[in-house]
């Protein structure tokens, strides 16, 4: 086990306060594939906040076995706010869940862009 670090390819990280940051290695790596400035070309990505990891979650849950993060926000901007209404959150989130497909290690990829469980169309609640 590893802890998420607080910063990721220059990005600033920051989490919700009851966040175990305690992952497998895997995770940190495939946030360290998709979690990059330029992801999206034109616009910036600054910070990320976790909202969830090895917390609040029961098993089977991914996050209860350390292998699951809900990033909430994006440059400070709420996801469920932003992603409708302003097109550098919406660019951002979708090339960080874009490039996460690309990852070989990836099992779940739920966002407003895509809800997808093994590379396959998922259907998930709260998860937009």
């Amino acid at each position: 086990m590893v802890n998420i670090p607080s910063d990721i390819n220059g990005i600033t990280v920051e989490f919700e306060s009851s966040v175990n940051k305690k992952v497998v290695q895997s995770l940190v790596t495939g946030l360290k594939h998709c979690i990059k400035p330029a992801i999206a070309p034109g616009h910036i990505l600054s910070k990320i906040y976790i909202y969830s990891a090895s917390d609040s979650h029961t098993s089977p849950s991914r996050h209860a076995q350390n292998k699951a993060v809900d990033i909430s926000r994006i440059n400070g901007t709420k996801i469920i706010l932003g992603y409708s209404s302003d097109s550098t959150i919406k660019a951002i989130v979708d090339a960080i869940q874009t490039s996460f497909e690309t990852y070989t290690n990836k099992r779940e990829n739920f966002g407003p862009k895509m809800k997808k469980k093994n590379g396959s169309n998922w259907t998930i609640a709260n998860h937009q």
